[in-house]
C-alpha cells in the first residue's frame, strides 16, 4: 500500500472510531485533509446517530475544519421491531446563511442517501440537518449539527 493509501485509510478508520472514544461531552471533530471525507450518520426514529448509536447533539455536534470537501452519509436505521421500519424520511442540510440540499427519500427500499459540499464555502460557519417530511420520530431528527472549525 501506498503512503497515501495508508495515510487515507488511518483517517477513514480514526473517523469511524471517533464517536467510541470521545469523551461523553466531547465533540467529534474531522481532521483537515485534501482527500474529501465520508461521514455515516443513522437515521431514526430516536434521531440521528453516529456509527456506534450516540445522538448527535448541541454537545456532540461535527466540527468540521473550513475548505473540507464532506460527503453526508444518511443511512436508514429503524429497527424492525419498530413502526417506523415503514417510515420515510428525507434529509435537509441548512447552513447559517440559507444555503440548503436535500437527500433522496430514505426508506425501507433506499437505505442510503448522500449530500456532498464543500464546508465553510461562502463564509458558511455552521450547518443543521433536519427530516423534511412528517415521520415518526421526527421531533427527534433536527439534532445534528456542523460547526466549521
Amino acid at each position: 500500500m501506498t503512503r497515501t493509501a495508508t495515510t487515507l485509510a488511518t483517517l477513514i478508520t480514526a473517523l469511524a472510531f471517533t464517536g467510541m472514544i470521545a469523551a461523553p461531552a466531547a465533540t467529534s471533530a474531522v481532521t483537515a485533509g485534501t482527500a474529501p471525507v465520508e461521514i455515516k450518520v443513522r437515521v431514526s426514529e430516536k434521531g440521528f446517530l453516529d456509527e456506534k448509536g450516540k445522538a448527535y447533539t448541541a454537545k456532540n455536534m461535527l466540527k468540521i475544519p473550513t475548505g473540507t470537501l464532506v460527503t453526508l452519509t444518511f443511512v436508514f436505521s429503524e429497527d424492525m421491531t419498530s413502526l417506523a421500519v415503514g417510515d420515510t424520511h428525507q434529509i435537509t442540510i441548512q447552513s447559517d446563511d440559507h444555503w440548503k440540499e436535500e437527500t433522496d427519500k430514505l426508506w425501507i427500499m433506499n437505505r442510503q442517501a448522500s449530500i456532498t459540499f464543500r464546508v465553510g464555502e461562502n463564509g458558511r460557519t455552521q450547518y443543521r440537518a433536519y427530516c423534511m417530511l412528517d415521520c415518526i420520530g421526527m421531533e427527534h431528527l433536527t439534532n445534528l449539527l456542523i460547526q466549521v472549525v
